[in-house]
């Protein structure tokens, strides 16, 4: 019984020493994998530009999902002084959060008169340690630098073209110097931006902008250049123009079951169209939420206009073809006796024999080739600097986009694509966002007087 007793008391003896020895493995390795992790933070700071404003307020954040955050410092570097910016220990309750990421989040800001800072080159330093027991419990570092530019000069704005005389639905051009590169930059005409150019002048701050008037912006209209620099910071400068107001010619057109039975198939598969809807309850769709997501989608085209000049002189129109409709034509839609819709015509609608050969107005890049709704097949082909020709209703089409085309080059046929009561082309000439007015682009006087003249008096004066 002696000895039974004592193997049993061995076996005890050398369970709890194995379970001693198991709970001290345990023990160290979970030391290991948490108080002794190697994973620094991880620091993230949300700045667009390397070019701050003489205020600013930058969102950093840092993580650590491992230990937590303990503490995060940071300051800017400038001419061998460091100015703090931010400084603070967290406990373990606010650095470790809910989420598990054990992410805090903070906001630098900066002030350079308040700091004593000045304009030019700083450093900003970013450093973060977690709640590991590494390098003597200090825990792990993550360290950020990132050299940054102090400018708080607003850019300044030369106009150097002298006359801008613009049409209500017409077109103009300004040409003006900036003090230094700016991301930004161009003229306002009422709610419209125009972004402006560089590269058609040896001086890279000489720049260009074609803006335009709306057919319903008139003479009290507001123009103004304005420039955004790398900084944020912002230059304003009017500019002496005159705006000469116009009338446009209104016409009814007349609708009726039998065109809207041969005309509504070919929408059948625009995405919510009412199929279930009377006629004419279709027709009102397409002349109104299609025709906006259609111009939407054309107007949107000058961000791809590329920075050059491809065109040269009067655009030409279509051979022998007579008129059908003006540009900003105020079109009232009657059916059964009643108007029941209203829209404005953005081009110029030209016929001649049945699916004519169509000629590009001027020299450009094709920019798109597709059907586009109540403008059926069209093309639009860009000029640079963010003019742009719209050739719509197509039946063929020649081109593919990317391809370049000079003035004459036959890029398709007329046809009755989309919203067409008949074979004709759909012509529009687009400024940045705004449909124009392409009687103007046509006369090469007009072209002369407004565009060229001013470039080459430029030109001759600093410098192609």
């Amino acid at each position: 019984m002696k000895f039974k007793r004592k193997e049993r008391g061995k076996k005890l003896k050398y369970f709890f020493a194995g379970l001693i020895a198991v709970l001290v493995v345990a023990g160290a390795v979970w030391v290991l994998a948490t108080r002794l992790e190697g994973h620094p933070p991880v620091i993230a700071m949300d700045l667009e530009s390397d070019y701050i404003p003489s205020r600013i307020e930058i969102p950093v954040t840092v993580g650590d999902k491992h230990s937590g955050v303990r503490k995060v410092f940071a300051a800017l570097m400038q001419d061998g002084r460091e100015v703090t910016l931010f400084n603070k220990t967290y406990d373990r309750a606010l650095a470790e959060s809910d989420d598990g990421t054990g992410q805090v989040d903070f906001t630098l800001n900066i002030d350079i008169r308040e700091k004593g800072l000045q304009e030019g080159e700083a450093l900003l330093r970013i450093a973060a340690w977690d709640r590991s027991w590494r390098q003597w419990f200090t825990g792990n570092l993550a360290y950020m630098e990132k050299e940054i530019v102090i400018d708080s000069i607003p850019p300044r704005i030369t106009v150097l073209s002298r006359q801008h005389n613009v049409s209500q639905g017409g077109s103009g051009l300004v040409i003006y110097r900036l003090s230094e590169p700016c991301e930004k930059h161009g003229i306002r005409v009422g709610d419209n931006f125009f972004q402006g150019y560089s590269g058609y002048f040896k001086d890279e701050n000489v720049n260009l902008a074609f803006f335009a008037l709306a057919h319903d912006q008139g003479a009290s209209t507001p123009l103004a250049l304005f420039a955004q620099d790398r900084a944020g910071n912002q230059g304003h400068s009017g500019l002496q123009h005159y705006i000469q107001n116009r009338a446009f010619d209104a016409e009814n057109l007349v609708i009726s079951d039998s065109f809207l039975r041969q005309m509504l198939p070919e929408f059948h598969s625009v995405p919510d169209f009412p199929h279930d809807l009377p006629l004419i309850e279709q027709f009102l769709f397409l002349n109104g939420e299609l025709r906006r997501r259609n111009d939407e989608a054309l107007l949107a085209l000058h961000v791809h206009s590329e920075n050059a000049l491809h065109w040269d002189g009067g655009f030409t129109a279509l051979p022998r073809a007579q008129r059908r409709a003006g540009f900003a034509d105020q079109r009232a839609y009657i059916y059964k006796g009643e108007a029941v819709d209203w829209s404005v015509h953005l081009g110029v609608d030209l016929a001649s024999t049945r699916h004519a050969p169509v000629p590009a107005a001027n020299s450009g890049r094709i920019n798109l080739v597709d059907w586009i709704g109540l403008y059926g097949n069209t093309v639009v082909i860009d000029h640079g600097f963010g003019l742009m020709s719209l050739y719509s209703h197509l039946s063929e089409i020649n081109v593919e986009p990317g391809d370049f085309v000079t003035k004459g080059d036959i890029i398709g046929n007329t046809g009755m694509t989309g919203l067409a009561g008949g074979d004709h082309l759909h012509f529009s000439v687009i400024v940045g966002n705004v449909f124009v007015n392409p009687y103007e682009w046509w006369d090469a006087v007009w072209i002369r007087n407004n565009v060229t003249a001013k470039l080459d008096e430029i030109g001759e004066r600093i410098g192609r």
